[in-house]
């Protein structure tokens, strides 16, 4: 099922029915902004919103779901299986969004959760902090980012997949490692950091 397609056919729907969205969103349940969102073409209802979606908007679910008014006697069993199982699909796609969102949320999370530790282990000394993000952390996220890009590309070039950003983002990690390094060295000759001179 297609969010535009879906979408527009909502607001039709809805205009069809003079209804605002403010008036179909009390309706089932729902914000007005959620409905928005659907007309948008941003994303579909719960799957649970679906039947009383259809029935606000005096259509079958079936006619919801594959998104076009149709004659009552022209519901095959196909089709509304067909159209079952696109819902179905959608309806898995979104909860695949939403557990990347969370464990995205999570990971950040996680993240700031080590920094501030670390930064409590360094007892938020600045200038060690700073040196070791710029002499320990950024080399080694260039190395590691640069290496896993590499080989990236090496594999979708194998496979005859678009490679050629991948060998450009790993190529300017590495630059930045090369000017991390030299930085570093140079501060340290000027006697600034804690760095070998």
């Amino acid at each position: 099922m297609d969010a535009q397609q879906f979408g527009s056919f909502v607001a039709q729907c809805r205009k069809e029915r003079n209804m605002t969205q403010a008036d179909l969103a009390s309706i089932i349940h729902v914000t007005d902004k959620a409905i928005s969102r659907w007309e948008r073409g941003i994303g579909f209802p719960e799957i649970q919103t679906l039947e009383p979606l259809a029935s606000a908007l005096n259509i079958s679910l079936l006619e919801l779901m594959k998104a076009q008014k149709m004659p009552a006697d022209h519901m095959a069993k196909e089709e509304a299986a067909d159209a079952v199982t696109d819902t179905l699909n959608t309806a898995m796609q979104q909860q695949k969004q939403e557990r990347r969102k969370i464990a995205k949320t999570l990971g950040i999370l996680s993240l700031m959760v080590v920094c501030l530790l670390f930064f409590d282990l360094l007892q938020w000394q600045a200038d060690t902090i700073v040196f070791t993000c710029i002499g320990v952390f950024l080399p080694l996220f260039c190395i590691g980012g640069s290496i896993a890009l590499l080989c990236r590309g090496i594999a979708k070039k194998a496979k005859d997949k678009p490679y050629k950003q991948s060998f450009v983002f790993a190529f300017v990690l590495f630059f930045l490692l090369l000017i991390f390094v030299g930085l570093f060295f140079l501060i340290g000759a000027f006697g600034i950091g804690p760095v070998p001179q």
